[in-house]
């Protein structure tokens, strides 16, 4: 898939993916640069979560805005 298709995941989407990433961290057999690996993937995911999350409450505040001025 390419990688334009993956930041536009959804939020859900995105948080499912956080918490199979947290699952593999804990699994035992997980070594540490396997681990390294995962929590990056994780930051990223959670920046792109916290981005998305941030864009909807713009949108929230911009409609209410609009339906206080009617």
């Amino acid at each position: 898939m390419p990688k334009k298709e993956e930041k536009k995941q959804g939020i859900e989407e995105t948080l499912v993916n956080i918490e199979d990433l947290i699952a593999k961290l804990e699994e035992p057999d997980t070594t540490l640069e396997e681990a390294f690996e995962l929590y990056e993937e994780g930051i990223k995911l959670v920046r792109q979560a916290n981005d998305s999350i941030a864009h909807v409450e713009r949108q929230m505040e911009i409609l209410s805005g609009d339906a206080d001025d009617e």
